[in-house]
């Protein structure tokens, strides 16, 4: 008799551990970002500087209007630091140049890394590639790229996170650079700051 339940015992505990990783899944599908790097959405340019300065960025001169650019660090590696806003509201926030080298295997280490952390927060990217890129010399580069659209289940806002690895080249004239970028955005307060609804 024992070993007619065991079968069934077996099947239950296997329903049990798929549905646990099922509900993680959820879990994990229901987190959006609050921000970018410890700053809220909505702040305003003050309260950006005011932030950015606390946690000991540099800010950089010469960012564009409705920009302000920082010199810091992103998931631990130096990068360039970015915020939008409109309307005095901060909506999009970018980490450039991450990593950069001239090989590609520290900013494409960072990329992954850091595209792991994301996953573990916010579930797999609904969007993943990986290609090569040939440049006019016929040499070719390595190239990823991963994207999560989020949504607040309370809110209905939208969210997205993206993150890319390549090459690229710059003024000062050092050749093949690769480099890691992660961008976030307020999908939903950009579209209220751009009609004035917000």
């Amino acid at each position: 008799m024992n070993m007619t339940k065991a079968p069934w015992l077996a099947v239950v505990m296997s329903l049990l551990t798929v549905s646990s990783f099922a509900f993680a899944g959820l879990a994990k599908a229901g987190a959006v970002p609050d921000g970018f790097i410890g700053v809220p959405w909505g702040a305003s340019a003050d309260q950006v500087k005011q932030i950015m300065n606390e946690r000991g960025y540099t800010q950089l001169k010469g960012s564009a209007p409705g920009q302000l650019v920082f010199k810091g660090a992103f998931a631990g590696v130096p990068c360039q630091l970015l915020f939008y806003l409109i309307a005095n509201s901060f909506y999009s926030g970018t980490a450039e140049i991450c990593s950069r080298s001239g090989y590609a295997l520290l900013p494409q280490s960072t990329y992954k890394q850091t595209v792991d952390m994301l996953s573990e927060k916010y579930g797999p990217p609904q969007t993943r590639e990986s290609k090569q890129l040939e440049d006019n010399n016929g040499k070719k580069h390595p190239q990823e790229g991963a994207r999560w659209t989020l949504t607040d289940s309370k809110t209905s806002d939208s969210f997205t996170i993206s993150a890319d690895f390549g090459v690229t080249w710059f003024m000062d004239d050092t050749g093949d650079q690769y480099v890691a970028n992660f961008h976030y955005s307020a999908d939903s307060l950009h579209q209220r700051l751009k009609t004035k609804e917000y």
